[in-house]
């Protein structure tokens, strides 16, 4: 067919009745509600949207309320890398060498350096740049903040403070007093510059759902702006000084309507204080990060593909800054290797697939706009709630929301625990190969569990193996000792698979040869209601320590007698996996302590 002949072709028009019933015909009688997923924030998202799903809005009012400035400036975002180094000399040549190779944004950690002698002569020397400045670490904004005698600075535009709410102690009282007091002892011209700072990514790393963190950003920036004006600033200064950063997890769709959201719940917040909308457009600036929660020290390299996934979700949802976390950054040491991928994957992006050539490219999807008007809903009803029940700081005081979003992380840990969500090298394609880091980042993550039953199995020393018992032809046990392969690799424990075992001879020989702690058989369910009781006995006349469980769930109904015959257990799907991993690492670890004894 020519490309004319393409062109004039159409297809017919279908109902939403007729793709039901070609969607259940595909699905053999499973239903359409098979098709829905549940979220975190308790959203039922469907297989399929229509026109009548989306709200009817003013897209760009709503979600791109900086519309002329982002068309006039020709960065459509600002690639924020934060560089730290060792010494002042060495992080001055890593800021210059960044700018040389594409970013566009001083971004910069003192971490430990001595301030008080060279961050003057620091920042002098970086004055030659006409980038903006960003900057939310808490020691390296106190310091810029603090010295007096740097002309370049009162120019100054961007991004320098910290959020003292949601990042120090959450139950220091005074601790937002301290920040305002150094925000108004700055000799700096604040109207270059966003110093109050709403951070949720500490509430993100502790996983919570993306409408607990807009309710908990809305309600600090509402606790900002009742705090400076108790202070006397007038209330578009507030808002014109407040930025708010977020951090980006893996749910793609659902990150781009939390960032989509948060622009119009804001605009809503401020209309309320009485800010006509030129004060209001001034008064949106967003960053964000790449989640860290979700990232792993196992297999850490998938960890480019998380972080890749994210800044796209950022940049589509239209971010003013982003930081994409070098790939290693959770196992403690950050390579140049890390930090050059981790900047070349924003330069991608806008380059590569000229997301800087466009703004708000997900607005008009039926689903996008749908979602983003959803969870903006649900945030704003969890945002009510906060100021109901006492506001943002006497609710981090007293645990409640910190207990919030621990429902939320044991529900996304067991998730991944019973791999109805899967992490790449972590609870799935596990490499036994790999050696974990002496000493990780420190932060609650989702990988954290799976991290310390591997770490249990690297301290026995020797890789701990486990006896894998084929019964019958390799094709119809192998199923499930390729699924057991997996299974225990993600605790560190590797496998020795026998040839195929036909008789109670057989599995002796096996067992005989190799004399593992632990085995597990493999094989049908039928087989397993057949020999069972030669199965057992056979292993135990080798041994009546060895542990034995099966591959496949246990029918109920012979538990009870399966035990008595010396079965300990099974592995199977959906199992929490680390349950089972923490009782399995025990036989080898009570094997070394009788060794040593």
């Amino acid at each position: 067919m020519k490309l004319s002949d393409m062109k004039s072709q159409s297809f017919s028009r279908h109902t939403l009745s007729e793709w039901q019933e070609a969607a259940e015909k595909a699905l053999k009688g499973k239903g359409i509600s098979s098709l829905h997923t549940s979220t975190y924030e308790n959203i039922d998202l469907k297989p399929l949207f229509l026109a009548e799903d989306a709200p009817q809005i003013d897209r760009v009012k709503d979600y791109i309320p900086n519309i002329d400035d982002k068309l006039e400036r020709t960065h459509k975002w600002y690639i924020a890398q934060p560089i730290k180094r060792e010494s002042w000399g060495e992080l001055s040549a890593a800021v210059r060498d960044a700018l040389s190779r594409g970013q566009n944004c001083l971004s910069f950690s003192i971490g430990d350096l001595d301030k008080a002698q060279d961050l003057v002569p620091f920042m002098n020397d970086m004055g030659e740049f006409d980038a903006p400045v960003f900057s939310i670490d808490q020691a390296t904004s106190i310091a810029i903040h603090g010295v007096r005698d740097i002309p370049e600075r009162m120019e100054m535009t961007g991004v320098i403070g910290y959020d003292p709410i949601s990042e120090e102690g959450w139950t220091y009282e005074s601790r937002l007093e301290r920040w305002l007091n150094v925000v108004e002892g700055s000799t700096m011209d604040l109207s270059g510059v966003k110093a109050l700072i709403v951070n949720s990514a500490p509430y993100h790393n502790k996983g919570a759902s993306a409408t607990q963190e807009l309710a908990y950003a809305l309600s600090e920036g509402v606790a900002y702006l009742e705090a400076v004006q108790d202070r006397g600033w007038e209330i578009e200064k507030a808002a014109q000084t407040l930025h708010f950063h977020f951090s980006i997890g893996s749910h793609f769709f659902m990150e781009i309507a939390k960032i989509r959201a948060f622009k119009k719940l804001w605009q809503g917040v401020l209309t309320s204080y009485g800010l006509n909308e030129q004060s209001i457009v001034k008064s949106i600036s967003i960053s964000a990060e790449t989640s860290r929660f979700n990232k792993s020290t196992l297999d850490s390299y998938v960890n480019i593909l998380r972080g890749g996934g994210e800044a796209f979700s950022a940049i589509l949802a239209g971010v003013d800054y982003l930081v994409v976390a070098p790939f290693n950054e959770v196992s403690g040491e950050v390579t140049p290797l890390a930090e050059r991928i981790a900047r070349n994957t924003q330069l991608v992006l806008g380059e590569e697939a000229h997301l800087n050539k466009v703004l708000d490219p997900g607005g008009g999807s039926y689903y996008v706009e749908w979602l983003s008007d959803e969870v903006g809903k649900r945030a704003w009803k969890e945002f009510q709630q906060v100021d109901k029940e006492g506001g943002i700081l006497a609710l981090l005081a007293n645990g409640s929301i910190e207990e919030k979003i621990r429902v939320v992380r044991d529900a996304r840990i067991k998730d991944l625990a019973t791999r109805k969500n899967s992490m790449i090298g972590t609870n799935i394609y596990a490499n036994l190969e790999e050696t974990l880091p002496i000493s990780p980042a420190a932060g609650e993550r989702l990988s954290l569990p799976f991290e310390r039953v591997r770490e249990r199995a690297q301290k026995l020393g020797d890789i701990p193996t486990a006896g894998l018992i084929g019964l019958g032809e390799l094709k119809t046990y192998k199923p499930r000792a390729d699924f057991v392969k997996g299974f225990l690799a993600t605790g560190g424990i590797q496998t020795h698979q026998s040839t195929d075992c036909f008789s109670k001879e057989d599995i002796l020989q096996f067992v005989e040869e190799t004399r593992y702690p632990y085995y597990v058989v493999c094989g049908k369910d039928e087989e397993y209601l057949d020999k069972l009781s030669m199965i057992t006995e056979a292993v135990h006349l080798v041994d009546s320590s060895i542990v034995v469980d099966l591959a496949g769930r246990i029918p109920e109904e012979n538990r009870s007698e399966w035990i008595l015959k010396g079965l300990n257990g099974s592995i199977y799907n959906k199992q929490n996996i680390l349950e089972k991993l923490d009782a399995l690492l025990t036989i080898w670890e009570e094997g070394k302590e009788n060794e040593e004894a």
